[in-house]
């Protein structure tokens, strides 16, 4: 997938853990979504958190699905979505950018004193001498992504990043409820792989603008020489003549390749001047091809390429880290809704009145631990009716859920010896039985720190390790907000 796909698929990603409550888009729409793209993928061929590539493509065209039925859904839902934007440049910077280096690339290109073309007093010595220097840190940053210098330089990005994020936090302060949310998620999702990309391009551009300063020389090189004839000299305090020989063959051999034109060095000696004034000097043409000619084979080829090398690896870098966030558990999310059939699976509720609404949160947590088709059918136990409860209970599949609320300290005495005595009672029905013990939060939202929620999540955990299958946290949406609703 391209950026802009990458950026879609994370929109809607943000809008559904942001908007657990399906205000903006309902759950049957979601379902809708995922039936009509996933092509048969199955929730347990999802394993780790990375996308593969059938992942990645059942994503991709479901996000493309949704954007298509989202024209003509109500105005809410395309106004959060028109919320969900990334930092990113502008190709009218850049223009513009390039456009001002050209000409101060032309403008830098001075021939020289009167019309004489002294090959050692023009800036371009200096403009290949700070390319060089460049290039070998370019090549060192492309290609060696994994030095200690590689993603530094950055310090432009990051500054636009301070202050754009400033400006965003400002307008966020007007937002409430499922848009500020929508909205948090997708820069906590999106926004570290836009200003990764921006710095990236960012020195991709640099390059760009480099190849195009060493243009304008070129280009001023020519354009002064058409309205009047220079003549070659050179005169220098620190080379005497053969040193001044060996430098110009150096500097010109690489292009006199390239050209197939001789660097005329017999020329040299009678050039050189001295008390103001030259022995011979030679027709500036052949240098001026020479001069051309190595900016184009030393600066433009080189730093055009480093530009192509940096803006694949964008790509695939992009590609990478958009691939590694944490995909796992929502996309598992996506296909178990549309999984399960209509099995039934009962759910032994421990010393808690199963109402409307909390049955709504604790049918979400079956629904996404055994499928969106899955139906729930509680059965309470009552307080201190433990044992008594499972000594007559009767298995009804291999698939169980226990219901514990998460305000309650588990005990080894009363909740693992009743999840224990159950297990025992499922073994003698079914060789390999599934247990999942569920934790209802409703009561907690807004109440406790997603800390203290997570420690008590492990001290369940730790109490019922070796009985259970798995610990689910199920929480109201508001709080969902905040905290992930299931885990």
């Amino acid at each position: 997938m391209d950026w802009n796909e990458w950026q879609r698929v994370l929109k809607w990603r943000a809008l559904e853990e942001g908007d657990a409550d399906g205000v903006l888009v309902n759950a049957e729409r979601r379902r809708e979504a995922t039936a009509h793209t996933r092509a048969g993928l199955a929730s347990e061929e999802i394993k780790g958190d990375t996308l593969d590539e059938r992942s990645e493509s059942f994503l991709d065209k479901r996000a493309e699905w949704l954007e298509h039925e989202a024209v003509g859904w109500r105005g809410e839902l395309i106004r959060v979505l028109a919320l969900l934007r990334v930092p990113q440049g502008r190709w009218s910077w850049a223009l513009m950018g390039w456009a001002l280096v050209l000409i101060t690339g032309y403008w830098l290109s001075d021939l020289g004193q009167s019309s004489e073309f002294n090959l050692l007093a023009l800036p371009l010595v200096g403009l290949l001498a700070w390319n060089a220097v460049v290039i070998v840190l370019g090549v060192f940053f492309e290609l060696m992504p994994a030095s200690p210098l590689a993603g530094h330089g950055g310090w432009l990005a990051e500054f636009l990043a301070n202050g754009i994020s400033r400006a965003g936090k400002a307008s966020k302060e007007v937002e409430t409820g499922v848009a500020a949310a929508v909205r948090t998620r997708f820069e906590e999702l999106a926004w570290p792989l836009a200003w990764r990309r921006l710095q990236m391009r960012l020195r991709m551009w640099l390059h760009v603008a480099a190849a195009m300063l060493a243009i304008g020389g070129a280009v001023a090189l020519y354009a002064r020489g058409w309205s009047r004839e220079y003549r070659a000299v050179w005169e220098s305090t620190l080379l005497s003549e053969n040193q001044a020989s060996a430098f110009f063959e150096t500097l010109f051999k690489p292009a006199a390749k390239v050209l197939r034109t001789p660097v005329p060095l017999d020329q040299i000696p009678g050039m050189h001047r001295t008390a103001g004034k030259a022995v011979k000097s030679a027709p500036a043409l052949p240098w001026i091809h020479l001069y051309a000619g190595t900016m184009l084979v030393l600066i433009v080829v080189p730093r055009l390429l480093l530009a192509g090398i940096g803006a694949a690896r964008c790509g695939r870098g992009i590609t990478r880290s958009a691939r590694s966030l944490s995909w796992g558990n929502y996309l598992r999310g996506l296909i178990r809704a549309v999984e399960g059939g209509d099995e039934r699976i009962q759910v032994l509720v421990h010393a808690m009145e199963a109402t409307s609404s909390h049955r709504e949160v604790w049918d979400r947590g079956v629904r996404e631990r055994f499928g969106g088709m899955a139906r729930a059918e509680y059965v309470r136990i009552p307080a201190g009716d433990e044992d008594e409860f499972a000594a007559a209970w009767q298995p009804a599949s291999a698939n169980l859920v226990m219901l514990f609320s998460m305000a309650t300290t588990p005990e080894a005495e009363v909740q693992r010896r009743l999840v224990s005595d159950v297990r025992q009672r499922l073994l003698t029905k079914h060789a390999e039985p599934e247990l999942i013990v569920l934790l209802d939060g409703t009561s907690l939202a807004g109440r406790w720190s997603p800390e203290k929620i997570a420690g008590r999540e492990q001290l369940w955990s730790q109490m019922v390790e070796g009985l259970a299958s798995e610990v689910i946290v199920a929480v109201r949406k508001e709080s969902a907000r905040a905290n992930p609703p299931m885990s």
